[in-house]
This record gives structure tokens, C-alpha cells and sequence, in this order.
């Protein structure tokens, strides 16, 4: 009983000094999930990376633990990237710098196969934290100008005149469309890198095939994304502006998410199929052959 008190009392006095120092962290960043719509799924993340724990709490039981010092080296690292984002002000490092520790503790207490144990799931908390301004702004208006580029070309297929001036959709009639911050598709792009961390990692193929699941997720947020500002030209050129505000707007959305989550399933079907289709071996014939060598026993002759 003495021994299992004093094996248990080290990881919980870290854990314990973790939560402490990050307390304030971990406050703010929820608060972000909050008042910041573009990361409003940040509620979730914590979640289903608790359940992928707990669907392996009975193998990281049953593992033998083997404590590595290099864990040590991490803590000191996670520690350091505290330190700088306080220093700096900077959140994100901060916040990274928890999801270090927080790695980097499983190491040194328990090692590294229990580290491969939770590795995903702590790896997936990163799609809960947001972005530093300066990366999203420099994501935003290229992805703005993008979107309104192909949408475009798109109208212009279809015999619809229009040009575009950066993030601008001017049409015929003097209707012009604005593909705002919101339209920038950084939303679908979190919600898309979820679902493809999800898919990549439920599949039964090798790495190459999980992260090609897992990297579609950015072609197909930018075409869905590029498809609804498309459809809402259209909408304005024949309908009005009207057609392409409220409820209207929103429901196309909706149904352009929709269409996209379906072909992002469809992508991990297909590679679940070629790859299982690909290690698949030709089953043996259990048949006997059709003429067999004449027994060399001694038997009757004609």
C-alpha cells in the first residue's frame, strides 16, 4: 500500500502543479471558444479526445510503464514555451507549450509506449487552439481572393458576367457581392481538419493513406467554400440581393457543408477500398485437381 501511495503521489503532484500554472491559460482559452464563432467547436475537441482515452484506458493499464528522462527534457521545453508566450504576450505559445507539458509528462512518468498510447489524442487538442492573428489575417485574404477568383470563373461559365477585384464580386446592374471574413472558409477548414483527423485515424491503412484523408480536407473546404460564393452570385444575378440574405443564405451553407462532409467520406471509403482491395490475397482453392498422378502403390493391374 506504501509503495502504491508513493507511485501515485509524483503524478499527481505534477499534474496538480500543471493544472496550477496553466489555470489561467486554459481560463483564457475558453473563454476565446466563446466569444470567437470561428472557434466555437472548440468545446468539442476536449471531448472527443477524452473519449479516445477512454477507449484505451484498459491497454494503458495493462502496458508496462518504463519512465523515460527524456519526458524531463520536455517538461523543461513545455515550461520554456510558457515562459517565451508570457514574455511576449503571445497566447499561442502558451497554449502549445500546455500541450507539450501535458506530452511530455506522460513520458516521463509512465514512457513511450503509453506516449504512443495518447499521442492522437493530444495531438488533436491543437485544432481547439486559435490561430495567432497574424497567421489567420495572412490566411483570410488569400483565401477571400481565392474563393471569389474561382466563384467567377464559375459565373462566367455559366454565361454570367462578372469580375473580380481582390475579395470584390462586381456583377451586371451594379450588384456587387463582398466575400466577407467570415466567407473565408477558416471555419469549414477547422471543422474539415477535425472531421479528416477523425476519419485519417479510424482507418485501417497505412500512414500514407491516412494523411492523404487527412490533407484532402483543404482542397475540399476551399472548392465547398468557392461553390457557395458561386451560388450566391448566381442567386443575386437572377434574384436580387435578397435571395443571398438571412435565412436563405444560411441554409445554403448549410447544405454546401453538407454536400462537401458527404464527398469527404466518400475520399475515405475509396481509400479504405483501394487499400484493402490492395493487401487482399487471392484465397486457395480448396478444390481437388481434375486428374491426379496414378499411384505408385501396388495395386491391380488391367
Amino acid at each position: 500500500m506504501r509503495k502504491l501511495s508513493i507511485s501515485l503521489a509524483a503524478p499527481a503532484i505534477l499534474t496538480l502543479t500543471v493544472c496550477v500554472v496553466f489555470a489561467s491559460v486554459a481560463s483564457e482559452l475558453v473563454k476565446d471558444w466563446a466569444r470567437d464563432t470561428n472557434y466555437n467547436h472548440g468545446f468539442l475537441i476536449p471531448l472527443v479526445s477524452a473519449y479516445f482515452l477512454w477507449q484505451k484506458k484498459s491497454v494503458l493499464t495493462s502496458t508496462r510503464s518504463s519512465p523515460s528522462f527524456w519526458g524531463l527534457a520536455g517538461l523543461v521545453g513545455g515550461l520554456s514555451l510558457f515562459v517565451i508566450g508570457t514574455a511576449a504576450a503571445e497566447v499561442f505559445t502558451q497554449r502549445v507549450g500546455l500541450l507539450v507539458l501535458c506530452a511530455s509528462l506522460v513520458c516521463f512518468l509512465w514512457g513511450w509506449r503509453h506516449l504512443r498510447l495518447v499521442a492522437f489524442p493530444i495531438v488533436f487538442l491543437l485544432l481547439a487552439i486559435p490561430l495567432p492573428y497574424v497567421i489567420y489575417y495572412g490566411l483570410t485574404m488569400p483565401l477571400q481572393a481565392l474563393a471569389a477568383k474561382i466563384a467567377v470563373g464559375g459565373l462566367r461559365v455559366i454565361g454570367v458576367p462578372a469580375v473580380v477585384q481582390g475579395n470584390i464580386i462586381h456583377l451586371a446592374g451594379g450588384v456587387s457581392l463582398e466575400v466577407a471574413e467570415a466567407c473565408s472558409g477558416i471555419r469549414s477548414l477547422y471543422a474539415f481538419l477535425a472531421a479528416g483527423a477523425l476519419m485519417a485515424y479510424s482507418l485501417p491503412v497505412a500512414w500514407w493513406g491516412r494523411l492523404l484523408v487527412f490533407a484532402t480536407a483543404i482542397p475540399l473546404t476551399i472548392a465547398g467554400n468557392a461553390f457557395r460564393v458561386f451560388g450566391s452570385g448566381v442567386a443575386a444575378s437572377f434574384f436580387g440581393m435578397e435571395a443571398i440574405r438571412g435565412t436563405i443564405h444560411e441554409m445554403f451553407g448549410l447544405v454546401v457543408f453538407i454536400v462537401t462532409l458527404s464527398l469527404f467520406y466518400a475520399v475515405k471509403k475509396v481509400v479504405q477500398s483501394i487499400w484493402l482491395h490492395g493487401t487482399s490475397q487471392p484465397s486457395s482453392s480448396s478444390a481437388s485437381p481434375a486428374c491426379t498422378p496414378p499411384s505408385s502403390g501396388t495395386g491391380p493391374r488391367p
